[in-house]
């Protein structure tokens, strides 16, 4: 989903779902453009009248300047270029629209920081399994009318798509994600990248321990470590009604030492129906946002198992010490 706070409240919109039945009873997957919202800790979620501009999930998304920003994505028809940002207006919300990306991007990795807005990697087709090394910056400093995409650096090779982003100090970070080799079989991504603009090149840093695939992207970044929940590790190769779900270790990537280390373990929950689309969990989580609001790192929704989706939202206190020796 997007999200993002605005004037205090956390809000989330948008993702895809399986409503009726889950993928392996041919249900089928559907997009949205509902706005929910939560006034406070203590609060309910509340569902917003309005709607984002069109249907959407796996956008890049981010935050700055009270404003939430989305790009790409996919809808029904496949991966997307519009990019927009949210703001509020009263309890309602505001959109405008931004220069479009160069090419259509799904499931990329993005952050804003040092003023730009960083859209990388993803695929252009819905369907593709040549994942983009592809590098897109917007200037959020100048005039609307001015601001163009520009190209940077590429990843290294090989592409992925469902990597996570993070941004410190005007440098981007990309970690983990997931690619095809040359006979078209899914390879796990361990690798972590960043990108100093100023230097306009990428610098591999440290693997993760291990492979990382749909992490809750923008990474938040406490205590100078880059924090990395939920996702999986390898590809899971019985039937998609036994999956069992994702894994429960968050890393964390110490940005002065360089090194990698365990953070909480997520908790899980014994699956009630597995022919169930929903669950309330709470369980590991692949592809759901990541936002820092009341001093909680805060994790909404995504997906538990294979197209299961979860209603549940996990936080974890940010003044709390999380990471335990590598």
């Amino acid at each position: 989903m997007v999200a993002g706070v605005l004037n205090g409240r956390l809000v989330v919109a948008g993702g895809s779902q399986f409503p009726k039945l889950p993928n392996w009873l041919k249900g089928e997957k559907t997009f949205s453009d509902r706005i929910f919202t939560l006034d406070g800790l203590d609060s309910e979620w509340k569902i917003n009248p309005g709607r984002l501009p069109f249907k959407v999930a796996n956008a890049v998304t981010a935050v700055a300047d009270d404003k939430i920003f989305f790009a790409g994505g996919l809808d029904a028809t496949g991966c997307l270029v519009q990019v927009w940002t949210m703001q509020a207006q009263g309890d309602g919300f505001v959109f405008t629209r931004l220069p479009d990306l160069p090419e259509p991007i799904g499931y990329g990795a993005g952050v804003i920081t040092g003023g730009r807005f960083y859209v990388a990697a993803g695929l252009n087709a819905a369907d593709s399994k040549m994942p983009s090394v592809h590098v897109w910056s917007l200037d959020l400093n100048i005039g609307k009318q001015s601001r163009a995409w520009r190209r940077e650096p590429d990843l290294p090779q090989p592409g992925v798509f469902v990597a996570a982003g993070a941004g410190v100090n005007g440098k981007f970070y990309v970690l983990g994600g997931i690619g095809f080799d040359s006979s078209g079989k899914a390879i796990p991504s361990k690798r972590a990248y960043v990108l100093d603009s100023t230097a306009g090149k990428w610098e591999r840093l440290p693997d993760l321990p291990s492979a990382r695939i749909g992490v809750s992207s923008p990474c938040p970044v406490v205590d100078q470590r880059i924090w990395a929940i939920g996702g999986y590790s390898a590809v899971f190769p019985g039937e998609p009604r036994e999956h069992p779900g994702f894994d429960a270790q968050t890393l964390a990537f110490d940005l002065t030492r360089r090194v990698w280390q365990n953070g909480p373990v997520l908790p899980t929950t014994p699956v009630a129906n597995r022919d169930s689309p929903g669950d309330t969990g709470p369980s590991p989580m692949i592809g759901a946002p990541c936002v820092i609001w009341n001093n909680y790192a805060v994790v909404i929704g995504g997906e538990v198992r294979a197209s299961v989706r979860t209603t549940a939202v996990l936080g974890w206190p940010i003044t709390e010490s999380f990471v335990s020796p590598p």
